[in-house]
């Protein structure tokens, strides 16, 4: 009996425990069930991404309304209209201060386009429109000549120069040079 072995009806047939598992046959492959939990990983990842990014967005879209913003000034709203420009030759002078500041300024006067009447009466006044700058500027201490003023200074000097003026005057103001110097 040394010589002979036992087989099962099983080992016979051609099958074995590898093709049986507790009684069942295995129906999906090793490899397929792999390639099954990859995607289910793969799935997982794309859904949670999509949720941070949904939710991301939804918290950063929470700020004011489109609406809920300042309509802009009238300054910013339009184009700004082309002017012709005066030169005025700078001007210098003196603050009214204790220690008085030294003041230099090279304005450019601006009107409307192709209006001879106010270039000649720009040119007509020049001498006059100088003397009206500087008079301004030496009343003024050189606090009240600091760059926040700017607006204003412009818009008192405008309607100062209109008033001047017969007709229809000056739209606009620039400097090209304004400092208040400590002397």
């Amino acid at each position: 009996m040394g010589d002979e072995e036992v087989f099962d009806a099983g080992d016979v047939a051609g099958g074995g425990a590898e093709e049986e598992s507790g009684g069942k046959r295995k129906l999906i492959p090793a490899a397929v069930l792999k390639i099954l939990r990859w995607v289910a990983l793969g799935l997982a990842a794309i859904i949670f991404i999509v949720t941070v990014v949904v939710i991301t967005v939804s918290i950063m879209t929470r700020g004011p309304q489109a609406g809920a913003y300042p309509a802009p000034s009238q300054e910013y709203s339009g184009e700004l209209e082309i002017l012709w420009w005066y030169d005025i030759p700078e001007i210098r002078t003196r603050t009214s201060d204790e220690n008085p500041y030294t003041v230099i300024i090279d304005p450019k006067l601006g009107y409307e386009q192709e209006n001879k009447k106010i270039q000649t009466e720009l040119i007509a006044r020049k001498e006059q429109i100088i003397d009206m700058m500087r008079r301004y500027f030496s009343g003024k201490t050189a606090s009240e000549l600091s760059p926040q003023y700017e607006p204003e200074i412009k818009a008192e000097l405008k309607q100062m120069i209109n008033r001047a003026m017969t007709g229809k005057g000056i739209e606009d103001i620039v400097f090209l040079q304004f400092n208040v110097i400590e002397f």
